[in-house]
């Protein structure tokens, strides 16, 4: 038992800290120069780093963002963490995303932390979500749009692909926590859209001086 207590403690704990490593904030930092909390969408997240640097280094950060929820998957299994400790895993890594304490405990949203960790847990499920996400994109150039009509998805077909139906009430009470972490960033991403000189508009944040004429944000 005490070894199962530790293992599961251990578990969560690399979870957490997995969650917590910024790579969204130090791929804008290396790249660009800048404190991403501070610009864009006042967002530590791949989303505001495809904007305000560039697509390639947010598809990097995103890509990152994944694979670290993925890997707090792989590390609790391969601790042989018990099925509870399992699933509290799959809350500390966008936790850990969130509330970061390398950056003062802020953080962005948890969206890649918590696919990347249901792409470990659910593979085939979240594949086919990721796929249906990935054509509504496609078909619609809208992201709000995008997780609008994929998240539901996300949430409903891992019992279709075999898992537990209790599976999909844990991953509704996931993205519900993430729904949290939004309404509290929305002071601070008013603050910041308020002095920002970029408005979104499709594909990315475009200059007010240039009309919203689709031009890349510089990057320094």
């Amino acid at each position: 038992m005490i070894c199962i207590a530790y293992s599961d403690l251990a578990s969560v704990l690399l979870a957490y800290l997995l969650g917590a490593i910024p790579f969204s904030y130090l791929v804008a930092r290396w790249k660009a120069g800048i404190n991403i909390y501070e610009h864009g969408e006042g967002n530590v997240g791949a989303r505001n780093v495809y904007h305000v640097v560039g697509p390639r280094w947010g598809i990097l950060a995103g890509v990152l963002d994944i694979g670290k929820g993925a890997l707090a998957c792989l590390l609790a299994r391969w601790l042989h963490a018990s099925p509870t400790a399992l699933l509290v895993c799959g809350f500390a890594a966008p936790m850990g995303h969130n509330f970061s304490p390398f950056l003062g405990f802020r953080g962005g949203k948890g969206v890649g932390a918590t696919m990347g960790f249901l792409l470990a847990l659910y593979p085939l499920s979240t594949l086919a979500a990721g796929l249906w996400m990935g054509f509504l994109y496609l078909m619609t150039r809208d992201l709000n749009k995008t997780l609008n009509f994929g998240v539901p998805a996300v949430i409903l077909l891992p019992p279709v692909f075999g898992a537990p139906l209790w599976s999909a009430p844990y991953i509704l009470f996931l993205f519900l926590t993430l729904a949290v972490k939004k309404i509290l960033d929305l002071p601070h991403e008013r603050e910041v859209w308020a002095r920002s000189p970029w408005r979104e508009g499709r594909p990315g944040f475009y200059r007010e001086e240039d009309n919203h004429s689709e031009q890349p944000v510089p990057r320094s």
